[in-house]
């Protein structure tokens, strides 16, 4: 398998739980009134778990780019990330154990 295959895998592992995640969390949401309380704060929480899980994968693929590019990626592949709307300095928080 390539590191592109691998890549998507981790992606659509990533989706997946998700999707599954937020789905649970749907299907209880919809045992309160729409507009209630109850229901924005379980679909807040939908959100912040599909953003938090996200930001984690992403982490974790700048690390392993990292690794692969022997510890440092160059200002070019820095202004790359920045153009994509991805600042790389605030991906630095996970080190390298973070990523297996």
């Amino acid at each position: 398998m390539s590191t592109d295959d691998d890549s998507e895998s981790r992606f659509d592992a990533v989706d997946h739980e998700i999707r599954r995640v937020c789905s649970i969390l749907e299907s209880i949401a919809e045992r309160y009134a729409a507009e209630s309380d109850e229901a924005l704060a379980i679909r807040d929480a939908a959100l912040a778990y599909s953003v938090v899980q996200q930001r984690d994968s992403l982490r974790k693929s700048y690390w392993r780019l990292r690794l692969a590019l022997g510890g440092e990626l160059s200002e070019g592949m820095k202004a790359d990330l920045r153009r994509q709307g991805i600042e790389p300095d605030d991906l630095k928080e996970a080190g390298p154990s973070d990523t297996l």
